[in-house]
């Protein structure tokens, strides 16, 4: 046999047993980094995991809000999720009588972190008055009278709250004698600073309000 012809014979299976080993030691090679790519991802999605269950709010299901302004006790208070305004309203003890509900949703729901200020009513002084403090020295009534009576309260046809009689009061539409004694009793511990005080007066709201409004100062 001729030995140029088994010479090409035994290079031919060499090499083809060297590509052979040459593409299994590439496959390997693949296949060992798709497995530590594999492993990576796998150890990356374990951390993640991890993280985000220290992270997690222990108290499920509970938010924070902080509630201010013109409601009887401003504070954060912890809730349920879905809650309303009108709920963490409730917790803060309702709202002042200076509370503007126009201006707010109490239907709408609360957020955790949320910053809720419920506005104050804003009443601009009437002609004529001022929103001025009271001064330390109030005006003491002449002496052999009392405040309240004997002393003049009308001024232009008004009747003067803070020094009224109680016949004048009566005059007032709406003003009986039981409310008149109420007039004169707040007014001997806290003196009105403005026509809007009277409705501080149990028995006299905003209906009784509207009807002498034009009729009194202070």
């Amino acid at each position: 046999m001729d030995h140029g012809a088994v010479n090409k014979v035994r290079s031919y299976f060499e090499d083809l047993i060297h590509d052979r080993v040459r593409l299994i030691k590439c496959l390997l090679i693949i296949m060992l980094l798709m497995s530590a790519l594999a492993l990576r991802i796998h150890e990356n999605s374990k951390a993640d995991i991890t993280l985000e269950d220290n992270t997690s709010d222990p108290k499920s299901g509970k938010i924070c809000v902080d509630i201010g302004g013109a409601v009887v006790k401003p504070g954060v208070y912890t809730v349920s999720e879905n809650t309303r305004l009108y709920e963490v309203i409730e917790l803060a003890g309702g709202l002042l009588s200076t509370a503007d509900t126009d201006s707010i949703n109490r239907a709408e729901y609360v957020e955790d972190g949320e910053k809720i200020t419920i506005p104050v009513v804003y009443i601009p002084p009437e002609q004529g008055e001022t929103e001025e403090p009271l001064t330390e020295n109030p005006t003491i009534p002449e002496e052999g009278t009392t405040e309240g009576e004997g002393t003049s309260s009308v001024n232009s046809g008004l009747v003067n709250i803070n020094s009224a009689s109680k016949e004048e009061l009566v005059t007032l539409n709406g003003i009986g004698d039981a409310k008149a004694d109420k007039i004169i009793e707040y007014r001997n511990g806290s003196r009105f600073r403005k026509k809007e005080d009277i409705k501080d007066v149990d028995g006299i709201g905003d209906s009784t309000y509207n009807k002498i409004k034009d009729d009194i100062t202070v």
